[in-house]
């Protein structure tokens, strides 16, 4: 047992999808047997794309391993990062996912990768099911706004070298794994900005 956010929780060892869903709710065994008689697993290489930008997300997504990138592309090209996906996170374009409207961001592997996936109609039918569904959705959902956010407080409150800095902290190591113009399309600055900004560290 270990003691979570929302109470004491049972974990199987080595299994990171449940201790991932129970940090948001307390699953029970049947629930998780249901659940994995559901999902679907998938290996993506690097470069290659869970959902491109114009199609509708019918999906919500977690990386058991590898490395994500959620982002929306200008009619010039021009990229700009809302997010960095890694292990054991749950991800998805959740505004079309609800409404069943395209997406207008796209999301690619930055590494070779594993990924479950479960529809929206998976969704509807689990909470259907069992209350700790309902709980797991909710949560989710707010974990997701809050993200959301911070990311745009951040972007208003904070200069450059404040997010880099920040992105630093809270996302240890990543540095290593990102293209330093893709950080830089994350901290909403120019690849030239982020070079005078390392120089100083």
């Amino acid at each position: 047992m270990w003691r979570g956010q929302w109470g004491e929780i049972k974990v199987v060892p080595n299994d990171s999808l449940l201790a991932a869903l129970q940090r948001y709710a307390v699953i029970p065994e049947e629930e998780w047997l249901y659940f994995l008689s559901q999902i679907s697993w998938k290996s993506i290489q690097k470069g290659q794309y869970v959902l491109h930008s114009g199609q509708s997300c019918e999906q919500i997504y977690y990386c058991e391993h590898g490395l994500f990138r959620m982002f929306y592309e200008n009619e010039d090209g021009t990229e700009h990062i809302k997010s960095f996906v890694t292990e054991e996170q749950f991800f998805t374009d959740y505004r079309s996912f609800l409404t069943n409207t395209p997406s207008f961001l796209s999301i690619q592997a930055l590494e070779g990768s594993r990924y479950a996936l479960f529809s929206k109609q998976t969704v509807e039918q689990l909470y259907e099911r069992h209350i700790c569904w309902e709980r797991f959705g909710r949560r989710l959902a707010e974990s997701l706004f809050i993200r959301k956010s911070k990311k745009e407080r951040e972007l208003v409150e904070l200069s450059a070298e404040e997010r880099y800095r920040l992105f630093l902290q809270q996302h240890s190591g990543l540095e290593s794994r990102i293209p330093q113009y893709q950080i830089a399309a994350f901290l909403a600055i120019s690849p030239v900005s982020l070079s005078r900004i390392r120089n100083k560290q």
